[in-house]
This record gives structure tokens, sequence and C-alpha cells, in this order.
């Protein structure tokens, strides 16, 4: 069987079409690894103690710190040296925010937390980024090598077509 010019560059193009976008330009969902719940050891009193940094590990003071467990909610705002403490806490999953980003941790009465558990918590407060607009570098240096590919393909099979609908002309 023969095929023409033409009829390998429908055949080509018919390809394209069918084939589902994230396999031409690649995936665009992202995945984030799954949160670790930490096991803390309370203090006497159900007494949760923390402390805030930022991404220098430098403390982060007047920062909102929320912990939430199904029998208990509260908040509390750091102090000067980005420290906290909670009362009246008992063991339990427990549910962390720091601003816009959330935690969790395994809360144990003083005296049964397994070994290596911690004492307080230690949280990095990275603050959200938003990015509006176009990068410096222009639009095509952030893509991935399937999504080169696929505009690679795409500009081939535009060529395709030029070059099939000239040589009909001719």
């Amino acid at each position: 069987m023969h095929f023409s010019f033409k009829q390998m560059t429908a055949l080509f193009m018919a390809i394209l079409f069918v084939l589902p976008a994230n396999v031409i330009a690649g995936s665009t969902t992202q995945t984030h690894a799954r949160p670790k719940l930490r096991n803390v050891e309370l203090a006497q009193g159900g007494t949760v103690r923390g402390r805030v940094l930022d991404i220098h590990g430098q403390p982060v003071a007047g920062t909102v710190v929320e912990i939430s467990t199904k029998d208990a909610k509260r908040t509390v705002e750091t102090n000067g040296k980005g420290q906290f403490t909670l009362t009246g806490f008992r063991g339990g999953v427990c549910a962390i925010q720091v601003g816009d980003a959330k935690y969790g941790a395994r809360l144990w009465t003083q005296g049964t937390a397994p070994p290596k558990s911690l004492r307080q918590f230690t949280i990095v407060n990275e603050p959200m980024v938003t990015i509006r607009g176009q990068n410096d570098n222009g639009m095509l240096i952030g893509m991935t090598s399937a999504q080169w590919l696929g505009l690679l393909l795409l500009a081939g099979g535009i060529a395709a077509i030029a070059i099939s609908a000239e040589d009909d002309a001719s």
C-alpha cells in the first residue's frame, strides 16, 4: 500500500487530534507529598508548646497559630521569640494552622508518647508567594520537555500542511 505525502500528513494530524492533550504537552497536575503526622507529647496539663520560624530560621512574632482537635479549638499569637503555648488538650490527632498553611500531628498525653516523639512544635512559616504575569525570561523558558515536543510536533504538522497545500497548487 502506497501513501501520498498528503495522506501521510492527514494521518499525522488525525493522530495529533485524538491524542490526549497531556500526552502531547505533559501533565499539568502536580503531585504533593502526603504530609507526615508527627508525634508530639503534651506537657503537664495538656500543654502544647511550639515556635514559628521564617525560612531563614528567625523567630516570627505576632503570628496566629490555631490548633484544633475533635474536642477543642484554641488560638494564640506568637510572642517576640516566635514561641506559643496552649493548654487544655488531650491526646489525639490535631490540625495546626499558621496563616494559610496547615499541618497535622498526633498529640499524646504525658508519659504515653512513643519514643522519639517531639516535645514541642517547630513550624517553618514560608509565606505564600503570588506570581502574576510573565517571568523576565519569556513565556517559553519554563516549558517541560514534553511540552517542547508537543510544540515541535505541532509546528511540524503545520509545515507539512503548508508544503502539501503548495504541492497541490502546482
